[in-house]
């Protein structure tokens, strides 16, 4: 049997193995056991090839590794990589790639000691070397630009003037031009500015000396045209407060402020360049938004483009309205309000221009925004300046601080005018309160004559012509209105949320009010009432909480009441709020209120009323007589 197996196994390809097996003598070993070695070998060898190519887990960790440090974008070809990348049919290495791994070994040993030699040297700063700043500066006022800052009058506005020049100068020479408003109304600014200019200036001394950095200042004018009052800029101070104090009144009334302010750019613009760089600031010291305010995004571009800051000091936009008021002194001590171009402070006007039908005196006109004009805001905005309120509304004045969360856009106006159109609810506001300036709606008498039925009637059926103008104008409001009220959800901001609401509520209230009042006079004309005290002979229509002209008009003041309710709700201390609380203190219903009236006395009989002293009259002596006579007072100048 055993001669049998090695003359089998001398014949098959392990002849080798059995060969050497025989002269060491182990030929008694078993066979099983010799078949046993040869595979152990044979595994061996493929355990070595499979690691060659595989390579241990580790290095692909810092593979990785190097991969995110070291960031770098690379771009492969897609048709390479659809042969030979993961996605590909071939299940083979190419010859670079082969090679490649045989090498993976050698290259991550010596990538991993890079990698610590770089990275676990680094030790962190001790903590006492880290830099704190100056306690000055955590208290310091916060630079914010292209706002608008309720300052504390002219001299609140000077000193922040001076804050703006001294960090002017800390960072290189400085060309400062006073652009003043040479109209009448600025005469007590211009005087209180040139009063506050030693003051300024002498604060600045010690900067000039410390730093080398003097100061240029330069004195322009301007009206229905230009003034330049130093041809270059200055370094006298006392010059330049003479020359302040010298300028004479602009009766024009024209006010060409953006053309005032590029004229000063192509003037000086030299002091930008790269051989004589200055910083360059323009203050602007004006009450009104300028005649030629189509010219801001021009005079904008120009003065970024050139690196002229633009600061202004000047008064607040009354709230949604173009005309605010200056006040004109006569000789005799007697002040006017005169209506002058103040507004608006947004890029059109958002608020409806509507009367409070019989409710306590409310002039919209002097209900201050809080803001400055929009025309001047967005110039100070663009160039990196800042809108100085010197003067607010001598109305109803609000937060600047509260204003602050309902902004205008100051952006170009283009941009406004791109959200307007694709916003209903927008674009629905606007056109309804264009349409209220284009033709103005006024309220009907709430007061009639009746010490007879006739003289009665005949006033209400006067009044009825009225107010049958006034409803046919609020219903075609309120029906512009309601073209975007599906959208108002999305109104997104509280500036056009508040708008949007308050106009809805005023228009609704305003067409209850109409409705109820027409009802109320047809009533009176076919049935006059009687008068519970003798004597009396007039009827007044008061505001009422009862609505008794029907449930139509109960449900409008519903609708009414619920609007103005969420302004007064959603935005406390604001402009729209304070509307809307105006128009809730008023009752929406109607009622009739018996009194007596001298109509002999007031002379609304014959037509010989008294004129007035102290309003549109004058007290004067007749030359030739000696009698003292109330004589018209003269027109205030154009201001």
């Amino acid at each position: 049997m055993s001669n049998f197996t090695s003359d089998s196994y001398r014949n098959t390809a392990d002849d080798a193995a059995l060969s050497s097996a025989s002269v060491s003598g182990t030929r008694e070993i078993p066979a099983w056991a010799v078949s046993l070695a040869v595979h152990v070998v044979v595994l061996l060898m493929l355990r070595s090839i499979i690691y060659v190519t595989a390579g241990p887990e580790t290095d692909n960790l810092i593979t990785s590794v190097v991969d995110e440090l070291d960031q770098r974008d690379y771009k492969f070809d897609v048709t390479v990589q659809d042969l030979v990348g993961n996605a590909s049919e071939a299940n083979t290495l190419t010859s670079s790639q082969a090679a490649a791994q045989v090498m993976n070994q050698n290259q991550q040993d010596q990538i991993k000691r890079e990698l610590e030699e770089d990275l676990l040297v680094v030790e962190a700063p001790p903590l006492n070397e880290v830099m704190q700043p100056p306690s000055a500066d955590l208290t310091s006022v916060v630079e914010t630009t292209g706002t608008s800052e309720k300052t504390g009058g002219v001299e609140g506005s000077i000193d922040r003037m001076t804050y703006e020049v001294i960090n002017s100068l800390k960072e290189r020479e400085t060309l400062v031009v006073w652009l003043f408003d040479e109209s009448g109304s600025l005469a007590i600014r211009r005087n209180e500015i040139a009063d506050r200019f030693e003051n300024i200036y002498g604060q600045l001394d010690s900067l000039k000396a410390e730093r080398n950095s003097p100061l240029k200042t330069a004195i322009v004018g301007f009206g229905e045209g230009i003034n330049f009052y130093t041809p270059e800029p200055i370094t006298d101070i006392a010059k330049a407060v003479n020359l302040v104090r010298g300028i004479k009144d602009d009766d024009s009334g024209k006010e060409m402020a953006f053309t005032a302010v590029g004229q000063v750019v192509n003037k000086w613009k030299r002091f930008r360049s790269a051989r004589d760089k200055h910083n360059c600031m323009i203050v602007l010291v004006t009450d009104e938004r300028g005649d030629d305010f189509a010219l801001l995004e021009t005079v904008a571009a120009m003065c970024s483009k050139t690196g002229f800051r633009v600061y202004c000091i000047g008064n607040s936009s009354p709230f949604g309205r173009e005309k605010g008021y200056v006040t004109y002194k006569y000789s005799d001590g007697y002040e006017v309000d005169v209506p002058v171009d103040q507004g608006p402070e947004s890029v059109q006007m958002e608020v409806l221009d509507l009367p409070f039908w019989g409710a306590r005196g409310v002039d919209s006109g002097r209900i201050s925004s809080g803001l400055g004009p929009y025309a001047l805001t967005r110039l100070c905005a663009e160039t990196g300046g800042l809108y100085l309120i010197a003067q607010d509304s001598r109305g109803k004045q609000f937060d600047v601080s509260l204003m602050k969360e309902y902004l205008p856009d100051y952006r170009p106006s283009r941009f406004y005018q791109q959200d307007v159109t694709r916003d209903s609810t927008k674009m629905a506001l606007l056109t309804a309160a264009e349409g209220t300036r284009l033709t103005q709606v006024r309220a009907p008498q709430t007061r009639f004559r009746a010490d007879s039925d006739n003289a009665l009637r005949t006033e209400a059926s006067e009044a009825q012509k009225a107010v049958a103008i006034l409803g046919h104008r609020v219903t075609e409001i309120v029906t512009q209105l309601e073209a975007g009220e599906k959208d108002r959800e999305k109104l997104k901001e509280p500036r056009w949320q508040a708008a949007y609401d308050l106009a809805m509520g005023r228009a609704l209230a305003l067409q209850a009010r109409a409705m109820g009042y027409n009802i109320m006079l047809a009533q009176m004309k076919v049935a006059p009432k009687a008068f519970e005290k003798e004597g009396n002979n007039t009827w007044t229509m008061a505001a009422s909480g009862d609505v008794e002209t029907g449930p139509l008009i109960r449900k409008i003041v519903t609708r009414a009441t619920e609007y103005l309710s969420r302004v007064v709700d959603n935005h406390q201390g604001t402009p729209w709020a304070y509307l809307a609380e105006m128009e809730l203190e008023r009752q929406m219903g109607w009622t009739w209120q018996e009194s007596y009236t001298n109509y002999a006395a007031t002379g609304q009989m014959n037509g010989n009323r008294e004129p007035q002293k102290g309003v549109l009259f004058l007290e004067e002596v007749d030359p030739k007589t000696g009698k003292k006579k109330l004589v018209p007072r003269p027109k205030p100048p154009s201001l």
